[in-house]
């Protein structure tokens, strides 16, 4: 058996990283479909836009979040419902589905908003600005796979944390085989969900976006998200229970640690725009 700390550095990216996640509610994609803006804000500062552009972006914007703030309230009860089937003992395949596909829901209206802004700032550019905004956007993801490609630093980091859960070689031996059979499972879904991606991109930038354009879609794809958030869900579910309850507990506190400080940072964001 390989020791304790060949184990650390083997698994030690993809192990750490869903064990800081266990006890979050699941994703329902990678990166890709309701997260993030895909680097816009950023994008959009580097773009010469003039003031009426610079005003008009940021209250489309402000509108996005106080749109999105309506589903608050049912977003924190269904991630609390997930978070609590996460963390069960037993594996109760018909309550995951059912609460992932509720979550589904309100998580596509909130993406149809994410969308129709976007869309409503694109057409705000010159087609000179929307050139640009593509060759960023572009650059950007050169950037950020590189990045994601040499996690070194990050490794050290996660490294420290593992070690403060004295995982057993048995404990690590076991989560990376769950992870190894989570990777397998979802590759043909996570190119399925990549081409969803660019489609969307393309429909977001083009005329003849609308809501109807969009939903029909993100309809093909609907079985996709929903199998990529039961395969994810039922990796934490496992992995949270490889941990005793001791380490269950460390968990849970360096979760509500990063949850205060992933809010922190996004205030800040929020404050800057």
């Amino acid at each position: 058996m390989r020791t304790f700390k060949t184990l650390v550095k083997t698994t030690l990216t993809p192990i750490a990283l869903c064990l800081t996640l266990a006890i979050a509610a699941p994703t329902l994609a990678k990166k890709g479909h309701h997260q993030k803006h895909d680097g816009m804000r950023q994008i959009l500062s580097e773009l010469s836009l003039t003031d009426t552009q610079k005003q008009d972006i940021k209250q489309i914007l402000k509108q996005n979040r106080e749109d999105r703030d309506v589903y608050s309230a049912d977003g924190k009860s269904l991630q609390t419902d997930l978070r609590s089937l996460v963390q069960s003992s037993e594996w109760d395949q018909e309550a995951v589905e059912s609460a992932i596909s509720q979550r589904q829901s309100l998580m596509q209206e909130k993406a149809l908003q994410r969308a129709t802004s976007k869309h409503q700032v694109w057409n705000l550019l010159t087609e000179t600005q929307q050139a640009e905004f593509v060759a960023q956007l572009e650059a950007h993801k050169a950037k950020r796979d590189a990045k994601n490609s040499d996690r070194k630093g990050k490794g050290k980091r996660k490294g420290k944390m593992l070690k403060r859960l004295d995982l057993s070689d048995a404990q690590l031996a076991s989560v990376e085989a769950i992870k190894t059979a989570e990777k397998e499972n979802s590759k043909a879904i996570k190119t399925k969900l990549q081409q969803y991606k660019q489609a969307e991109q393309s429909l977001i930038q083009s005329a003849e976006f609308s809501a109807d354009t969009w939903q029909a879609l993100n309809s093909e794809y609907q079985s996709d998200f929903e199998a990529m958030a039961l395969l994810k869900t039922k990796s934490k579910h496992d992995i949270w229970n490889v941990m005793t309850s001791e380490q269950q507990t460390k968990m849970i506190e360096k979760f509500e640690k990063f949850k205060n400080k992933k809010k922190g940072k996004k205030h800040r964001k929020q404050e800057s725009v």
